[in-house]
């Protein structure tokens, strides 16, 4: 009986280290079998950053490489009845960039567009030493279209000032340069027309004049230009600032003409280069950080019977040097009489 007793507490003693043991060693695995959460998430978080920021890279590689159109419309009361539906394509900022071999995607973007005439509005070299002026005139050569009307004015990376000229102070200047560079020559051997001091386009005896608003010289004094009957395009590279009444009076001053527009059409922006979704342009020379979207492209009136249209242009200048969720842009613009 004694040893009856004995065992039985010796199984006891036996069956509670072995549940002891069971216990611990079920007690590890299943600490074992549960994760630590600080590394899983760390290796969840850096496999998403890594597929973001490359998805990033080849959108933005993708959106730099495409070119997009921007149709636009200017309805005025002053549009010749025969340029009722007239289209204006305007190319800007190209900062030597080329789209593709011998820029084949840029020349297919513009032969796949209706237009009546080319207006060049600057910066189509990388900058004024580069010499790399032979990619607009071979842009230019290469089209389909050889027949119509093409104006052009120079930027601030196509013409290098002399020691007497301050570009700073010509912010909306139709930059004239007081000596012709190569890229004019060329320019005005395969019959492209500066605009300067006021160019004009007929139609079925009717005009309309392309013009600047910063000219040295009373040029305007030998064109029968009425600014209250005609309508009238003034080209300047950088847009035209808002407060156009009192930069007007400053500049027809000394005009015996007043000078005037219905219409300005500009680039020089890049529509701010870099863009965020929902927020716009992050910045802008002279405008700031996150201006307003009047002061970075797009067409705007300013109240008065004027419209004032900035085209994002093409390429990309200085840091970063490419653009963002702002693709390049060439616009046509429609004129429409009403």
């Amino acid at each position: 009986m004694f040893k009856n007793k004995t065992k039985r507490k010796l199984k006891e003693i036996i069956g509670e280290y072995r549940a002891k043991r069971r216990i611990k060693k079920d007690s590890k695995n299943r600490f074992k079998m549960i994760p630590d959460k600080k590394k899983n998430h760390k290796w969840i978080v850096i496999p998403v950053v890594f597929v973001l920021l490359f998805s990033l890279i080849v959108y933005t590689l993708y959106d730099n490489g495409r070119i997009v159109v921007d149709y636009v419309t200017v309805t005025h009361s002053q549009v010749p009845v025969s340029f009722d539906g007239y289209k204006i394509l305007q190319i800007t900022d190209i900062h030597g960039r080329k789209f593709g071999v011998e820029n084949k995607n840029l020349v297919e973007a513009i032969n796949n567009v209706e237009y009546d005439m080319i207006l060049l509005t600057g910066d189509y070299m990388s900058s004024p030493e580069s010499g790399d002026y032979w990619d607009i005139i071979d842009l230019l050569d290469d089209l389909d279209k050889k027949d119509v009307p093409v104006l052009y004015i120079l930027g601030e990376s196509d013409y290098t000032p002399l020691k007497t000229e301050n570009l700073n102070e010509n912010w909306n200047m139709c930059i004239y340069p007081k000596e012709n560079n190569k890229m004019m020559e060329y320019f005005e051997d395969i019959g492209v027309k500066f605009v300067y001091p006021i160019s004009t386009i007929e139609k079925n005896g009717e005009t309309i004049f392309f013009t600047g608003i910063n000219y040295v010289e009373n040029k305007f004094d030998e064109v029968n230009f009425d600014v209250d009957k005609h309508f009238s395009i003034c080209v300047t590279h950088k847009p035209i600032d808002y407060d156009v009444n009192a930069r007007l009076a400053e500049v027809n001053k000394s005009r015996l003409h007043e000078v005037d527009y219905d219409l300005s059409v500009s680039g020089h922006t890049h529509g701010g280069e870099i863009r965020l979704p929902l927020l716009g342009a992050v910045y802008v020379e002279g405008k700031g950080v996150f201006p307003q979207e009047e002061d970075t492209k797009g067409l705007h009136s300013d109240g008065q019977g004027r419209f004032n249209y900035i085209s994002p242009g093409l390429g990309a200048d200085g840091f970063p040097g490419f653009r963002f969720y702002n693709p390049p842009t060439i616009s046509v613009i429609t004129l429409k009489r009403g």
